[in-house]
């Protein structure tokens, strides 16, 4: 094996393992003493993560024409999407969803740019404002935390506007009520990282 090929294959499992040590700490538990997650969650969590390393080939599969056992994408998008609506609906039914459910749409921000998933960029354009409009202080302090996730999400932010044609005379005025609450949560290189994406 040839040392370019040894350092390309270094480096992408060394991405992997910092990958999942984002993941691990975007869906810590938030609260040490609450009750441990169903197995249920703790599965929508592992599918989640196999998603972005893209190691669910063996998770999602079909028999194929020659009896082989081959990667299903479909299974695998519709697993994603339940997991992702399951997240997205709470806050529409529930006042006081969890930290939890709203790091993880804010991960599938991440999940849809780092894996360029137009169908949850799409999703996300029009669920994401939403949601951060009625929990900003726990939006801001979760990019605060988790700063790889700044970058997906300011743009997811900024997808709104004018996302179908819809809300494009929004913008200015959400860029004047947020913009120092955005400065005052992130550091001064965050702030021009995020605040970019609405340029």
């Amino acid at each position: 094996m040839d040392i370019m090929l040894q350092s390309r294959l270094l480096g992408e499992q060394m991405r992997k393992l910092l990958l999942v040590g984002l993941f691990l700490t975007v869906t810590a538990c938030v609260n040490l003493d609450k009750k441990p997650k169903a197995n249920l969650e703790f599965s929508d969590y592992e599918i989640l993560l196999a998603a972005l390393l893209e190691e669910n080939s063996s998770r999602f599969t079909y028999r194929n024409s020659k009896g082989n056992q081959v990667f299903d994408e479909l299974k695998e998008f519709k697993a994603l999407e339940s997991i992702y609506i399951k997240n997205v609906d709470a806050f529409e039914t529930d006042l006081n969803s969890s930290v939890t459910q709203l790091k993880t749409i804010m991960f599938f921000s991440f999940y849809s740019l780092e894996r360029n998933s137009a169908a949850f960029q799409e999703y996300l354009a029009s669920d994401l404002m939403p949601i951060y409009l009625r929990n900003k202080k726990a939006f801001l302090e979760i990019l605060r935390a988790s700063p790889f996730l700044i970058a997906a999400n300011c743009n997811r932010l900024n997808a709104f506007f004018g996302f179908e044609g819809l809300n494009k005379n929004k913008k200015s005025l959400f860029l004047d009520e947020n913009k120092n609450m955005f400065f005052e949560a992130l550091d001064k290189e965050e702030f021009k990282l995020c605040w970019s994406s609405f340029k």
